[in-house]
Parts: C-alpha cells; structure tokens; sequence
C-alpha cells in the first residue's frame, strides 16, 4: 500500500475509536445509573417495610445532610430555627449579637441587696404550693422536713454571722433549695444565675463575648462533659477515628481516666519534666492519628505548677486539635495571684489554642460544694457537651448536664457568693493565701531533712526528703498525724500535699514547727505503727496495677459498707 493508503486507513481506524469510546462509556454509566437506582429502590423498600415511612423519610433526610452543601445548609436553618424559639421562648431581643461579658463586681455587693433580689425573683415564679406546677418539685413550705431543713440552714448562718458571704450563700440557698434546674423555662431565675455565673467566671479568665458554657455539679462534671463533647465533635469531623484518644501529662486528674474509660476513649498518658510540668516534647510525640484532645493543667493538683500552655496549645492549633485547660483546682486562684504580681505563666483564653476551661466555684471559689464552671471558646464547641433525645413519650428532652434535676439552691449560692465576695474579696482572699503559702515555703527550706518537690504557682505545695535525706515521706505523714494533722499523702515520687486555705493562716507556724518534730522523730525510727506508710509501699512494690486497682476497689467497696453496731 502506498503511504496515502496507510494514512487514510489509520485515520479511518481512529475515527471509528473515538465514536466507540464515548457510546462505551454512556453504556458503563447507563449501567451504573441503573444499578445504583435499584440499590436505592431495594434499600429503600427495605427500610419501608422495617421502619415504615417515618423511617424511611429519616433515612432520606440523613442521606441529604451527608452532603456536604446540602448539610450545611440543613444546619443553618436548625440553628436559626433554635434561635428563633430560643427567641420567642425566653421574650429577648437579637441573639445574633455579640453580648458582653458581665464582669464579678468590682466591689462585693451587701448581703442584704442580694438577698432581696433573690427574694424578689422567687416570689416571681411558680411555686408548688399554687397546685399548678405539674414537675420538678415534690415539696412544699409546710412539710415538717422542709421546715426542719430550713431551721438547720438558719442556725448554720446565724453561725456564720449576719452580714457574711457565708451567711449569704447559706440563704441564698435556702431560698432556691426546692427549686431544680433541669428546666430553664419552669424556672428562670436559675437560668439567669448560671448564665451570669458563666459569664461572671468567663470574663475572670479572660474570655469575650463568644464564651460559652455551663454550671456543673464539680469539676468531674466538667471533666466528663469536656471528655464527651469531644468525643462527639471527633465522631462529626473524624468519623474516620474508631478508638479516639486523649494525650494527657500522667500529672493530670483522674477524672480524665473515668470520663474516658466511661465514654470509651483512650487516655494516652506523657511524662513530665523535672520541674513537673508536662514535658512537652514527649506529649509532641504521643500526639497520633487518633488523637481528639489534648489535656493540660493549670495548675496540676499533686504539685501546684502550670503546665507549659502556651507552647503546647500553639502545637495542637497547628495540628487542628483542641486543648482543655483543667482548673478546677487554680481557676478561681491563678487569675488573683496574678494580678497581685506573682508570676504565672499565661494560661486561660489569651491563650489562642485553649478551647475549654474547667473551674471549680466550690474551691478557690468559696462557693457551695456542688459547683463548678465548664467554659468553652464558643457556643460550637458548647453544643458538642449537650445530650438530646427527641423520641421519648415523656416530651422532647435535652440536658446540659449528667446530672437530670439540678439543685436550685446550689445555682442561687453560687450566684450570690461571687456577687458578694466581688473582686476585691478574691483579691483580699489570694493575698493573705499567698502570704501564708511563702511562710510555709520558707518554713520546709528550713528544715534540713525536707525540700520542696516543686516551686508552686499558687496556694498549695508538695514536699519531700532533701536528696541527702533517709526520711521516710510516708512515714514522717504517720508521725504529722499522730499529732493531730491529716495529711495528703501521694506517690511517684512519694510526697506529701498541702492546699492552703484560709484557716490555714492561723495553724502555718505550728505546721512548721511539727514538720520539723516529725523529721528529728522518723530519723529516730519513732514511727506509728498504725499509719499507713505500709499501704503505700505494698502498692509500690506491686508489678502489675492491676492487681492494686482491684484492692482499691475493694477497699472502697468495705468502707462504704454499714458497720456493725458497737458492743454496749
């Protein structure tokens, strides 16, 4: 064939390709088309006949907000509507707007105006004994308990004195005690006591106007609540992660622990420095692809030091990951202590890669136990913590919380001791603490057979023997005990704690002073044989914590049995 011939017969053959390919393919997709309408078709009579159409119509919906535009547009008009509701609900204004933060007053307001305000919203609510509220309270004035109740707090506050926080905060509670929290509509002067409480708290450390958050009943309240929202917002944005994992320092709580184990996550714990701040190079390298959450303390409680925050939350911001600061402990201490010119290192929401705090009102607070605040950078890390269930016959329920009731008279106290105390109070309070912290510091430098485990960013402290020391920790507790104290006993390294409050200013030099007893007396083998040195070194001695855990619980398992009555 001549070259002509050839070039005509490839182009020919080129053609008659390139038409195939296009019909080939509108066949595979025609193909594909039908086969992906008969699964739809098939599941979809599936789910028909099992669920019926109410089933089928959520099956449709769910289908839909999987899509990312379609999803996010099903989102936004579900959070308009809530506004909406919330709106006509409560009967406020714009919820669009940005609503400052209300600061703790600058100066503590008088008990009498603060009791008369809570009188005054009571009386503005239902009241059981009208017959006309239906939930949430099972008592009235007139029941004998409840007047006995209230008897024992006024004679708790008559203790107190009139005119006190703490005859305040026993009144305020008094007023509230059979009011529940479990409905913000059935009672609204508890929604605003913990909105304000929040807000109050939020602005202490330094938030703004987007903070968001919730009143607990503790910080292990706070804690679980932090642990579950964040196990849930992972499930939304990594539902790739089937066994999420929270890096925490071993130094922070255990309410990190028993959230986790509760709502199936793993706690992956990192070493600290030999300054007890979280080493951050190996939480850095702890850090994996399940990871979820990153824990931080400020401060942590065995030893008092705020962990290195700022570095650690400028990684995790790099990473995509959020940081829960655990104060519970320091939360309502460290933000004083700093500004009466200590150093601190900076921890709270200045910090930009912190996403929630945890605080307990019911410590540095002085607050009522029972109280503690979970504050998160804004309201969409804040919906993650919420718990709802549409589908109960009982009516639409949704929950902030664990708890379900929720004690009025402990939201009310609350309110009222931070209204009260005022800013000057805390300041007046964390000054004489830390006057009293130094003078215990300076007291165990002192001593020659002890040192301090740490240098403590705020009122408490850890000690143990000096490194030429051969007194026993544990020991030295049994002796400080025979004398009349209860100490804090702790472990790796075994140490003694102290959190310092303020009938401590009054007993610090006699502390001093035993301390150094105990040290000569332990040196002198004169050591309780009661104590419970023994306890402590059999677990340290035990390989295999597990074995410990189970003798941990057994113990506690005894304690909280009844006891048999003493032989008469």
């Amino acid at each position: 064939l001549s070259a002509h011939a050839r070039n005509n017969m490839a182009s020919e053959l080129l053609e008659q390709v390139q038409a195939a390919v296009p019909e080939a393919a509108h066949k595979a997709i025609r193909v594909v088309e039908h086969v992906t309408l008969g699964l739809v078709v098939i599941y979809s009579g599936h789910v028909l006949v099992r669920e019926g159409p109410s089933g089928l119509a959520k099956r449709v919906l769910q289908g839909l907000r999987a899509l990312p535009v379609v999803g996010t547009l099903l989102t936004s008009a579900v959070r308009a509507e809530a506004r909406g509701a919330a709106r006509d609900l409560l009967g406020r204004g714009n919820d669009d707007a940005v609503v400052p933060l209300i600061p703790i007053p600058a100066k503590g307001r008088e008990v009498d105006d603060v009791l008369a305000e809570l009188t005054e919203l009571r009386a503005t609510e239902t009241k059981a004994e009208d017959g006309k509220l239906f939930a949430y309270v099972y008592t009235k004035d007139e029941d004998p308990h409840y007047k006995a109740i209230s008897k024992t707090l006024a004679v708790y506050s008559a203790r107190a004195g009139s005119g006190t926080v703490e005859h305040c905060v026993n009144q305020a509670y008094g007023i509230f005690q059979h009011s529940n929290g479990l409905n913000p509509l059935a009672f609204p002067s508890l929604r605003k006591f913990e909105t304000e409480v929040v807000s109050m708290s939020a602005d202490m450390l330094n938030g703004d106007g987007k903070t968001a958050g919730f009143l607990t009943s503790g910080g292990t309240e706070s804690i679980f609540l932090a642990v579950k929202g964040y196990r849930d917002r992972a499930r939304k944005l990594w539902p790739h992660i089937s066994n999420p994992e929270i890096v925490a320092p071993i130094t922070a709580h255990p309410a990190f622990d028993k959230s986790s184990h509760i709502a199936g996550l793993t706690v992956v714990h990192t070493p600290v420095g030999d300054d007890y701040r979280a080493n951050v190079q190996a939480l850095k390298d702890a850090v994996g692809p399940n990871t979820v959450l990153i824990v931080v303390s400020a401060p942590q409680y065995p030893h008092g030091v705020v962990d290195p925050i700022e570095e650690i939350a400028a990684f995790a911001a790099a990473r995509g990951l959020p940081v829960h600061v655990d104060a519970c402990f320091g939360g309502f201490m460290l933000p004083w202590v700093e500004r009466l010119g200590y150093e601190v290192p900076t921890w709270d929401f200045r910090v930009p890669g912190v996403t929630s705090i945890s605080a307990d009102i019911h410590k540095y607070g002085w607050g009522p136990k029972g109280s503690s605040v979970l504050i998160f950078r804004n309201k969409e890390y804040r919906r993650h913590s919420i718990y709802a269930y549409s589908q109960w016959p009982g009516g639409l329920f949704a929950s902030p919380s664990i708890l379900g009731s929720r004690p009025g008279g402990t939201i009310a106290a609350a309110w009222a001791c931070m209204q009260t105390l005022g800013q000057d109070g805390y300041l007046r309070i964390a000054k004489t603490m830390m006057e009293t912290v130094t003078k215990i510091k300076e007291g165990v430098r002192a001593i020659p057979q002890l040192r301090l485990v740490a240098e403590s960013h705020m009122t408490s402290l850890a000690i143990m023997p000096s490194k030429d020391s051969k007194v026993d920790i544990l020991a030295l507790a049994d002796v400080m005990e025979s004398y009349g104290w209860t100490m804090e006993r702790q472990q790796h390294p075994a140490c003694i704690h102290f959190t310092i409050m303020p009938m401590h200013t009054a007993t610090c030099d006699q502390l001093i002073s035993d301390l150094q007893k105990a040290a000569n007396s332990v040196e002198r083998n004169e050591i309780p044989s009661d104590g419970s040195a023994a306890l402590y070194g059999m677990a340290a001695k035990i390989p295999d914590d597990t074995v410990v855990n189970d003798f941990l619980s057994d113990l506690m398992n005894e304690m909280y049995t009844l006891s048999p009555p003493a032989d008469k």
